[in-house]
């Protein structure tokens, strides 16, 4: 099953690109989805909210963990492409248990700077399918 959905480019927080370098983090997206993710996310800003959408969808689970006192949440991944560009980059859409962006702010990640090479500012419309993890087939 694939869910499209489409969005606005906005700036995020500026704290994307710590949480995907944390090593409590990479490790498991180099392990699970088979890449570093570059220092940084994509942020849409949907229409509606995306959790519902999402229900649909098997994601991969990328689980939380310690360092020290501190504690980090589990983020769902889920494989995804631009609808109207090219597919060979490899993307995911991410959903952390923990964020400060609402559910109608859809993050992407993947191991290239995706404003870079989808020439994208804040304000571009971008479109992504969204799968399955099962239906994964790279």
């Amino acid at each position: 099953m694939t869910v499209t959905v489409e969005g606005t480019v906005v700036s995020g927080f500026g704290t994307g690109n710590e949480f995907v370098s944390l090593e409590g983090y990479a490790r498991q997206f180099r392990a699970v989805l088979g890449y570093e993710p570059y220092p940084g996310t994509l942020n849409l800003d949907l229409p509606h909210p995306i959790d519902t959408r999402l229900e649909q969808l098997d994601p991969v689970r990328i689980n939380g963990w310690r360092d020290g006192d501190r504690s980090f949440g589990a983020v769902y991944c889920y494989p995804a492409s631009a609808a109207d560009a090219d597919e060979s980059v490899r993307l995911h859409a991410i959903v952390p248990k923990r964020t400060d962006h609402d559910t109608s702010t859809l993050e992407l990640i993947s191991p290239v700077n995706l404003r870079n090479r989808f020439d994208l500012s804040d304000d571009a419309s971008f479109a992504v399918r969204v799968e399955s993890e099962s239906s994964d087939t790279g």
